[in-house]
């Protein structure tokens, strides 16, 4: 069982340099079903396997199946086609199959899956990992030994070679799309682009073989029939790996204001205390306590950024709902009048003292502080500790600087800019969104969704107005997220050979979301066309699109919000509103971290858990070219990237200022001709 497990595509390849006879009569008895092999070193059973002409003829036939990126996945109607792309160029900002070597799937007739695992299973030779498909044709002389003391002359043995690269080519791709791929249109040049999204075996390969480590977080996708899928699929049972990172957001509080006075009465605290609970915090801590084991200075120098720079953001999460009530209060009388019952405590003084007056009472905050963190379990040794006195006094006093509930001013912006509107749609829902934005990660939905449905809001709105109004970025911000249980029965449809059969397909694994979220779009246009959108403001709500991400679209409920969809002419303003969002929601920031392979991604999830993966846009395999069954005149076939995005608290952009927020909080597609990619404006 330990030999069989060593010989899958989901665990590390065995190293065999120096035993090719062995992996060889391995890879022989591995082409016939498990019941039917006792021992995998049989050599006898080896030799008669390699002697059997016609049972190698159909494993040499398999190597045509060969694939680096899988059609059949994760629809298995897909057939009779396959596809090799050459080594993609490697991008920084994304991770892709360029940051993971090149390796060989496979996927046709299910039935045959144990004949192509001669020729497609990886193993390490001389330092390399490789299968007999890409290797044979090298003639390499230790594996013509290996193959001679099977049994096999020499001349046989290279016509085996010839016939494997003959079927194994540097490059193919199918020159007519299957009616049952999948086609997204794009922007490109000035029309549109048809791609077909596909996986990559050598990534989701590496995906199944880090969770066998337990390094990061995953859910499972299932599969029926998964011999028909690939041989990865059925190596794994169907139960194949995905990375799973939703939005981590906070609980909504309703009619907040009450509810904090209701928890000053019983005794409790206003602040929120399970920030101070999480392990990022109290690794932070202890990092900062062992800041001197570090050997090297610049090591050490980074650790103590990094600990800093998280103990601050767990302060804001902490002092977050004191923010909130402080902004009730000062937009709501009603609000300040209920605040007599709780005259005298800190809580009131940090409520109604002036901006100017907030620093004063930083000792008494200081000392709140500590005292809850000692009344944790899982922090209280880190309570008034000496040594953490004067970053959390530093820290403190930062955060009540920067608390200005004043109205926020963006010099040179205050005015009416002629040229561009931002567009604030505010509670949008949706229902049965999907949450696996590729297929590599369940979390966030696709940017590229948000951007395809503001392109799609953007056609609407022009052929409704007569105008070349261009949503250029947007801004996004989550406030309510909750994952979907269970899977979506098909529809009924036309199937079989011929579609005369009305019946369901098979059911695909997935995953659904419903969201509530809020959209910041930048508008440009003429003078003219964007003053005509002042005026017919309708349009704004009429044009608004019904789907987003696969799932239903709907404007907030009646009554919920007084005006969901605004239009604003300056930064300031806006930014006054957006200041006052709910602490529960996170924005979905761009980054500019750079990914060298999946095993620094996971890392840097660890390391900062306000970080998450996310489908961020594609990487061509090939150059356009008109294919048959194409939804536009030029398709091509792409591989999904992830990408990576910070998940920030209202509180964090709230305090980081408004030169901050409209300088990385929004997102851009930027087209080129090898790729489609969200990246930071």
């Amino acid at each position: 069982m330990a030999l069989r497990r060593a010989f899958t595509a989901y665990t590390e390849p065995l190293d065999v340099t120096g035993h090719e006879k062995s992996a060889l009569m391995i890879l022989l008895n591995l082409t016939y079903p498990r019941k039917l092999v006792d021992d995998l070193l049989d050599h006898k059973l080896a030799k008669t396997t390699l002697m059997n002409n016609e049972h190698l003829g159909a494993c040499i036939k398999e190597v045509q199946w060969l694939h680096t990126h899988n059609l059949k996945y994760p629809d298995i109607r897909v057939s009779k086609q396959r596809l090799i792309a050459a080594p993609l160029t490697w991008l920084p900002s994304v991770l892709s199959g360029a940051n993971c070597q090149q390796t060989f799937g496979w996927s046709h007739d299910s039935a045959k899956v144990n004949l192509a695992k001669l020729f497609a299973t990886h193993f390490i030779w001389q330092d390399k990992v490789c299968c007999l498909a890409n290797l044979l044709p090298f003639q390499p002389k230790e594996w013509k030994v290996a193959f001679q003391s099977l049994g096999m002359p020499v001349k046989h043995f290279v016509m085996l070679c010839n016939e494997v690269e003959a079927l194994l080519p540097e490059s193919v791709l199918p020159e007519q799309v299957d009616k049952y791929s999948v086609q997204v249109r794009m922007p490109y040049r000035d029309g549109y682009l048809a791609i077909t999204p596909v996986v990559n075996h050598a990534l989701q390969a590496n995906i199944q073989k880090t969770a066998l480590k337990k390094q990061g977080r995953y859910t499972n996708m299932e599969f029926i029939r998964p011999a028909s899928v690939s041989d990865l699929a059925a190596s794994l049972g169907g139960n194949i790996k995905v990375l799973n990172y939703p939005p981590r957001l906070y609980p909504v509080a309703y009619g907040i204001n009450h509810s904090w006075l209701l928890k000053m009465r019983q005794g409790q605290s206003v602040f929120y205390r399970f920030a101070l609970t999480q392990p990022e915090f109290i690794r932070a801590l202890e990092g900062l306590l062992s800041i001197n084991k570090a050997m090297v200075l610049k090591l050490r120098r980074e650790q103590k950024v990094a600990c800093h720079r998280q103990i601050r953001a767990t302060l804001s999460q902490w002092f977050s709902p004191i923010v909130e009530w402080r902004l009730a209060v000062e937009e709501n009388k009603d609000v300040f009048n209920q605040l007599e019952e709780i005259e005298g405590s800190l809580e009131y003084q940090l409520l109604t003292a002036p901006n100017e007056e907030l620093p004063e009472l930083l000792v008494p905050l200081l000392s709140l502080f500590n005292t809850e963190l000692s009344n944790l379990n899982t922090s209280r040794q880190y309570g008034f500790h000496h040594k953490l006195m004067k970053p959390f006094e530093r820290h403190l006093q930062w955060l009540l600087a920067h608390i200005d509930t004043k109205k926020p001013t963006f010099v040179g912006d205050d005015e009416e800019t002629p040229t561009r509107r931002y567009l604030y749609l505010k509670g949008i829902r949706v229902f049965d969104a999907h949450a696996l934005s590729n297929p590599y990660c369940v979390g966030i939905p696709s940017l590229t969704a948000v951007w395809g449905m503001m392109h799609h809001y953007q056609l609407r709105l022009n052929e409704s107005l007569n105008t070349q109004l261009r949503m250029t970025s947007f801004a996004w911000f989550i406030r309510q997220y909750s994952p979907v249980k269970g899977k979506k029965l098909p529809e009924f449809g036309m199937q079989g050979q011929k579609e005369n059969q009305f019946r369901r397909s098979g059911v695909v694994d997935n995953r659904y979301c419903d969201l509530v979220f809020d959209l910041i779009v930048h508008i440009h246009g003429d003078e003219d066309e964007l003053n005509r959108l002042v005026h017919q403001s309708n349009s704004l709500k009429a044009s608004f699109p019904a789907s987003f991400a696969g799932g239903v679209m709907h404007p907030p409920e009646l009554g919920a919000i007084d005006d969901w969809c605004e239009l604003y002419h300056c930064e300031a303003s806006l930014y006054s509103t957006l200041s006052r969002l709910p602490m529960s929601g996170k924005w979905i920031m761009p980054t500019r971290y750079s990914l060298d392979n999946l095993e620094a991604l996971l890392l840097l999830l660890k390391q900062k858990p306000s970080l998450c993966p996310v489908m961020s846009g594609y990487v061509l395999l090939d150059k356009p070219k008109s294919r048959r069954h194409s939804l536009e005149p030029l398709h091509c076939y792409a591989e999904s990237v992830i990408g990576v995005v910070e998940c920030a608290t209202a509180i964090d952009i709230r305090l980081q200022g408004i030169r901050h927020f409209f300088r990385r909080a929004f997102w851009m597609l930027d087209v080129k001709e090898c790729s489609m990619l969200m990246k930071r404006i």
